[in-house]
């Protein structure tokens, strides 16, 4: 059968309702579009416009979609470490959107979070240092309540950050040659060609490309896999099984090289891997998605709850490689050492944080919680300081599994159940996949910037963080908060203003706490048995101005002004 045929074939029993994904395998029709690479920006200030489009993915069938500077997608951004990033999102949509960039470490009022809106017509000036090493990140928008839908959409993006370290190394680097960004999505489409807003689709789109395959010298390639799909896990390997080597996760390169035959991703999870086609000219590899091999308790496998899915809890091609001639100056093997990784000291740990999820429901509905709470614009569920070290455990108590994501920040994967984390899960992440009943241990070290920022299920299962399964954290910079007392002495209170609660530090022992209002009335006294530091609960009192009054042992007072 001709490929004009085959398509024609296609079109006209997708109208008829056929699902996409099954009449692709059946018609043998995979693999006969050129992989599309998004254009690569690297300039002094980003111009990223949003807008409404249309896209023919398959022959005869045009699709509404959003865009960045294009009709599907964006482009890739080439960031490079030390330097500040200028950026102008224009908004050209009927609604509101925002843009979030996702594992950099930004301050919190450029993260583009859900209190980030850009209206119609209006744009966002963005800027922030570069402060992450080399590695592979991604932009997407993070309006609530309408996450999922814009980037189903088509709103998204990679970022490639580089720097010094990694330009040292005999590594893969010219982009769409044998650096090859693969942002991986699932689709469903209508009979009239357009979108269904769901969780899973029937169709792979890899960088927006149906049926895709590319050519790729005979020589060491590197792919930038991300997993850019509003609920569905990818478990990735090719189909002869061969093996390939990880070189980076979501925070960029590991230490050295791993070698395996299989990757998980979980939404918005990146790996950047090397697969050596030395001496393959002229051959063809197959990468697949094994989801008959994902536990049952995750998005995509067969469990007879989750909204249906031709490619659910099947193995399904995705990337079709074709092996052409080296170029003139090929990477010719792969390194065994990469850079040098630091993990955060369990020493340094000055606090313990437990998240539990709860919740029963399927992946594109349901109740879930975390620690009991949903998203509340409000309410700022927890206070971190800038430079500190943290140990978290993530149980996850509901019936899915559910990747969790932490904005502006990235963590360190100490165990699961106890035991070693996955391979793949080295080096530092910001998005960890908790499965049903499982707990995960890891260490935060807040090490980038202070203010508000999220802490989401997920920048993963969209659907889920978009009703409303995220809460929200702030990041204070100590240093900020220092405050002269009446009689000189330095008294460090933070957060300030206090939202409930505060703690505050002092030179001198302190032995009783008192808070009054601006008449002298106290409102709060506590004893605090001679420690340097305590904190106060005044979840009670209303938004005001206060004294703190802090008693040493010589019954001296120092006092210090504290807003709530």
């Amino acid at each position: 059968m001709s490929r004009t045929t085959c398509n024609r074939y296609t079109s006209t029993m997708f109208r008829k309702g056929f699902p996409l994904s099954l009449l692709l395998l059946c018609t043998g029709t995979f693999a006969q579009n050129p992989l599309a690479i998004p254009p690569a920006l690297d300039v002094d200030t980003f111009h990223l416009v949003v807008d409404e489009h249309t896209h023919q993915f398959y022959p005869g069938l045009t699709t509404n979609t959003y865009g960045v500077n294009g009709e599907f997608l964006g482009p890739t951004l080439i960031f490079h470490r030390g330097d500040t990033a200028h950026l102008r999102l224009i908004n050209q949509l009927a609604d509101h959107t925002s843009m979030h960039w996702h594992g950099l470490q930004v301050p919190g009022e450029m993260d583009g979070g859900p209190q980030r809106m850009v209206m119609p017509g209006d744009s966002w000036d963005v800027k922030y240092k570069v402060k992450n090493p080399a590695g592979t990140f991604w932009y997407h928008p993070h309006p609530h309540e309408q996450t999922a839908e814009q980037v189903n959409m088509g709103l998204a993006g990679m970022i490639i950050v580089q720097d010094d370290e990694e330009a040292a190394l005999d590594l893969p680097r010219t982009y769409g040659v044998d650096d090859i960004p693969v942002v991986i999505q699932d689709r469903r489409f209508l009979g009239n060609g357009n979108f269904v807003f769901g969780p899973f689709g029937d169709s792979i789109l890899v960088n927006g490309t149906p049926d895709p395959f590319v050519d790729l010298p005979a020589q060491v390639v590197r792919l930038r896999l991300l997993n850019g799909s509003n609920a569905r896990i990818y478990q990735l390997g090719f189909e002869d099984d061969r093996t390939f080597s990880i070189i980076g996760n979501d925070g960029g390169l590991l230490d050295a090289p791993i070698a395996t035959d299989r990757v998980r991703l979980s939404n918005g999870e990146r790996s950047e891997v090397l697969l050596d086609l030395t001496g393959l000219e002229g051959d063809s590899l197959l990468l697949m998605g094994f989801a008959t091999e994902l536990t049952s308790s995750m998005p995509g496998s067969s469990y007879i709850l989750w909204e249906g899915s031709a490619l659910n809890g099947i193995d399904f091609p995705i990337l079709r490689i074709r092996v052409t001639a080296p170029t003139a100056d090929p990477v010719a093997s792969i390194p065994t050492d990469l850079v040098t990784l630091t993990p955060p000291d369990p020493d340094d740990v000055s606090r313990l944080r437990y998240k539990a999820f709860s919740g029963n429901g399927m992946v594109g509905m349901g109740m879930f919680f975390i620690n009991g709470l949903m998203f509340d614009m409000d309410v700022v569920n927890d206070t971190m300081l800038l430079g500190a070290t943290e140990e978290w455990n993530v149980l996850n108590g509901s019936d899915i599994a559910h990747p969790f994501h932490i904005h502006g920040g990235s963590f360190w994967i100490m165990d699961r159940d106890g035991m070693p984390p996955h391979p793949w899960e080295r080096g530092w992440k910001d998005v960890v996949l908790v499965d049903m009943a499982e707990s995960v241990t890891f260490l935060m070290k807040f090490r980038g910037d202070h203010g508000r920022m999220a802490l989401p299920c997920t920048t993963a299962n969209l659907l889920h963080e978009d009703n409303m399964m995220m809460l929200q954290y702030i990041v204070l910079d100590p240093s900020t908060q220092l405050t002269e007392a009446a009689n000189g002495e330095t008294i460090n209170v933070y957060p300030s203003p206090c939202t409930g609660s505060f703690t505050f530090q002092s030179g001198f022992a302190v032995y009783e706490a008192n808070l009054t209002d601006m008449l002298g009335r106290t409102v709060l006294r506590q004893a605090i048995s001679g420690r340097f530091q305590g904190e106060l609960d005044a979840h009670a009192l209303p938004p005001a101005s206060y004294v703190l009054r802090l008693v040493g042992a010589d019954r001296s007072a120092h006092s210090v002004v504290v807003r709530e």
